[in-house]
């Protein structure tokens, strides 16, 4: 999956994402091992540059497609990233998810508590949602929660919105296709939440920030 960084066609998914390096260097002077999700890994651009930062520290747990999971976390353990926990991939199935497995993962007592969250998943809220509510609880004090693609739509995406795609305008009614989703979501389960505030908007990812009492 890694070989993918850079070549012709992967240039929108082949950069990390900044602010989530920015606040993972401000954790690692404060957290001696953190624990890291990603919600979503593309093509690992973003995975990558975590394990390097955190060189062999900490853990970073993974929640996409099987698939994506699997090819990502078997590339950084070729590189000698130990750190990778790749039990959480979701099966193809229609309806299955990393909102699942989250919940799964939660119901179960099975996963660990994170000092930070990257979401760049489905940006749609019948995923993002339900993944927010459990993500909330999971997260330490002093933790962020970062979503990333604040601005997206499924009618600005090049791939997804309905003149691209006639399927999209058949599972999406018109307000959904025109909303800001990831928004929403914030709006609903993180701004109404005391235990949480905004950092801001950087490069289009939205940070918040648990209050650490």
């Amino acid at each position: 999956m890694l070989e993918k960084i850079g070549r012709p066609g992967f240039e929108t998914v082949s950069t990390p994402d900044a602010e989530v390096l920015r606040r993972l260097a401000e954790l690692s002077a404060r957290v001696p091992d953190p624990i890291i999700y990603e919600i979503g890994v593309g093509i690992g651009a973003t995975t990558q540059a975590i394990a390097e930062m955190l060189d062999g520290i900490g853990q970073i747990v993974l929640f996409s497609r099987e698939k994506d999971v699997s090819e990502v976390a078997h590339d950084l353990q070729k590189r000698g990233f130990g750190n990778i926990d790749a039990r959480w991939g979701s099966p193809g199935q229609t309806y299955s998810g990393y909102h699942f497995e989250l919940a799964r993962g939660f119901a179960e007592n099975a996963l660990p508590r994170f000092d930070l969250a990257y979401i760049d998943g489905g940006h749609v809220f019948h995923l993002d949602a339900p993944a927010t509510a459990v993500l909330k609880e999971l997260c330490r004090p002093g933790g962020y929660m970062l979503f990333d693609d604040w601005t997206w739509s499924l009618e600005q995406s090049p791939t997804l919105n309905p003149q691209v795609r006639p399927q999209t305008a058949l599972d999406y009614d018109s307000a959904q296709i025109k909303t800001c989703q990831v928004q929403l979501v914030c709006k609903v389960l993180m701004d109404t939440d005391t235990r949480f505030g905004f950092e801001g908007i950087h490069s289009n990812t939205a940070v918040y920030r648990r209050f650490d009492p």
